[in-house]
């Protein structure tokens, strides 16, 4: 048996298509798969509850899961950004920080302002924090036009992120699982990756990013 996770939501469609995939190419396995928030899957794949699990990089970061990658799926390219309003960020005051990553923005802001900063943790709707009710929002970035019909710039752009085929690492221990997980990825990343990259999000614009490096905040 094969217990796999698979992200719900807007990926849903592809996940179930996935399945489909590794049942074709692996007829023999019994699948068990599951379709659970992303979020929740690394460290399902960690604890070893689940075998395999697919997930956006930004959540792996996030959880900072003990899992093995074993290969991109180019099912979206994200940016993890830190925006704020038009006016920039304020100086001379505590630096208000949200988002849905609590690690990833706890990181970003105590390199940035140490103690000189407050984090908010939220659920969705991150943007509709700026800039009354927060100074920076740490949030998830596809194609940029949310951001620019709400005036909001892109300080900085932490990482670009992938989604992820990963394994626990016992799973990794079998090479007849991690071959069969490589066949796999490489089917559906086959089907999924040439109208994705078509529409790969274009660089930010020049106008969007404001350049500092925010040193003494």
């Amino acid at each position: 048996m094969l217990k796999v996770a698979m992200p719900k939501g807007r990926l849903l469609p592809r996940s179930e298509a996935a399945v489909v995939t590794l049942a074709d190419s692996a007829p023999g396995v019994i699948l068990y798969p599951r379709y659970l928030r992303m979020p929740d899957i690394p460290d399902l794949v960690a604890e070893g509850l689940v075998d395999v699990g697919v997930v956006g990089e930004e959540w792996l970061v996030e959880s900072a899961a003990d899992v093995v990658r074993v290969a991109p799926l180019c099912w979206y390219h994200v940016r993890i950004c830190a925006l704020c309003g038009p006016a920039g960020i304020p100086q001379g005051s505590k630096v208000r920080v949200v988002s849905e990553y609590r690690r990833i923005a706890g990181d970003f802001a105590a390199g940035r302002w140490g103690a000189s900063s407050t984090q908010r943790i939220v659920r969705g709707s991150v943007e509709h924090y700026l800039p009354d009710l927060a100074d920076v929002a740490i949030e998830c970035v596809e194609t940029g036009e949310s951001m620019r019909r709400r005036g909001l710039v892109a300080v900085e752009t932490l990482f670009e992120a992938d989604v992820w085929l990963i394994c626990s690492r016992e799973t990794a221990k079998d090479t007849a699982r991690v071959a069969l997980l490589s066949r796999w990825a490489d089917a559906i990343a086959e089907k999924g990756s040439a109208d994705v990259l078509a529409h790969r999000p274009p660089p930010l614009p020049a106008q969007d990013v404001l350049n500092t490096s925010m040193e003494g905040r």
